[in-house]
């Protein structure tokens, strides 16, 4: 038994001396690479760049470079992918907002403003449209009858000048804001879509100490907003 134990010992032995004589790299008594303090194998003189290994030269071995060069191909089509999807969406979301942008625009009201001038159609410091100022709204209802078009709201705005009082002057400008939308619905005008607001002398066109641009102050405007969806 000594004897076959003794013989299996030597023929390891010179197993593994034969190895240890024809690698590329230094063994251990366990077949395992000797590594120095950089953890890089220890290399033989038998060592050649056909016979060096990769993990002992300090990189990985094929299979996994090639691993890591799936994993990394992967990533980046990952990468690719999710860019191209953000990508996409903001164009989409900048495609929305030129749509909703374009909507807006076309949604905006059609308002025509016609300027009545208080002088032609008020007396001083009245507010009782006279006959000249009677016979400039019904013309202004009649050409609306005739372009056919659909009224959605018409706000009369009441103006005067800066002289006098100024409590004096809103008051006027309400009280002619209203006799105007009276003529309106005497010919034919829907009293629920006109409004009035008087606003004195507080938005003025022209330079109130001058005699012409007072009379370009004292105004009644007439706003029209047609409705669009006819």
């Amino acid at each position: 038994m000594k004897i076959k134990l003794l013989s299996a010992l030597v023929i390891c032995s010179a197993s593994m001396q034969a190895a240890a004589e024809n690698s590329p790299y230094w063994l251990n008594v366990n077949g395992d690479y000797v590594t120095d303090r950089n953890g890089f194998c220890v290399r033989t003189i038998n060592w050649t760049p056909e016979k060096a290994i990769t993990s002992c030269e300090g990189g990985e071995d094929e299979a996994s470079d090639a691993a890591a060069a799936t994993t990394a191909d992967d990533s980046a089509a990952k990468d690719s992918s999710s860019s191209g999807a953000d990508s996409d969406a903001a164009a989409a979301a900048a495609a929305a907002a030129a749509a909703a942008a374009a909507a807006s625009a076309d949604e905006e009201p059609e308002v025509e403003t016609i300027s009545l001038a208080a002088g032609a159609t008020f007396e001083l410091g009245g507010s009782t449209l006279s006959d000249e100022g009677k016979a400039a709204v019904a013309e202004l209802v009649e050409k609306f009858k005739e372009r056919d078009v659909t009224v959605k709201e018409v706000t009369i705005e009441g103006h005067t000048d800066s002289s006098g009082d100024a409590a004096f002057n809103q008051q006027l400008s309400e009280q002619r804001a209203e006799a105007v939308k009276a003529e309106v619905v005497a010919n034919g005008g829907n009293p629920d879509k006109i409004k009035t607001v008087g606003y004195g002398e507080s938005k003025p066109i022209a330079d109130n100490s001058t005699r012409e641009g007072r009379a370009q102050n004292r105004r009644v405007e007439i706003k029209v907003e047609l409705d669009q969806a006819k």
